[in-house]
């Protein structure tokens, strides 16, 4: 009788691609575990969400809490006050926020002023992660190309930047590798005279 051809066994290479996949995903998860909580209750549109048009040319130093939500038509802003040490005197902080569905037609999960004294600072638009490229799409469309590119950490580019009359438009220039991190787009305002 002749001898009986052993299968050849098959690559364990799939079965390896799987794990290596399950564990990125563990690894990230666990990476952005305290932001969890708050990205499903974004993502799922738990509470009052708004949609909104930002000018970012139209904000100023010389908005207070309420001019900006005037300004952001009505935008119900959550505001907490917040005691910051500076290098002589104490100056009143605070930080207001408000939820958002969509801003500038583009998914968004909430706005965040930040004050000093009661005069705008800066405003901060949290985004999707996967909604990075299409905001830079929407600020070049509505402020023209970036002014500059900012290197930092040893990038060669790390962030765009809009130079406008009252401050600064920033965001990164790419997403990064996390999907559980925000995209954020920043305006500043300009230091005063």
């Amino acid at each position: 009788m002749p001898p009986q051809p052993r299968p050849e066994p098959r690559p364990r290479r799939s079965g390896a691609l799987l794990l290596a996949t399950l564990l990125a995903l563990a690894g990230l998860l666990w990476a952005g575990r305290a932001e969890l909580p708050a990205q499903l209750a974004r993502w799922t549109g738990s509470g009052a969400r708004a949609d909104l048009a930002l000018d970012h040319a139209r904000l100023s130093r010389k908005l207070d809490p309420a001019a900006l939500a005037r300004q952001l038509g009505g935008l119900p802003l959550t505001c907490q006050a917040q005691a910051q040490a500076q290098a002589q005197a104490q100056a009143q902080a605070s930080v207001c926020e408000a939820a958002l569905a969509r801003v500038n037609g583009l998914p968004a999960a909430a706005l965040r002023a930040r004050f000093e004294d009661a005069r705008l600072q800066s405003v901060e638009l949290l985004l999707p992660w996967w909604e990075h490229h299409h905001a830079v799409g929407m600020l070049s469309e509505r402020l023209g190309p970036p002014d500059e590119a900012v290197a930092a950490d040893g990038q060669a580019v790390a962030a765009l930047r809009w130079r406008l009359p009252a401050g600064t438009v920033q965001i990164a220039r790419a997403p990064g590798w996390n999907p559980l991190h925000w995209a954020a787009v920043r305006w500043d305002a300009a230091a005063p005279p």
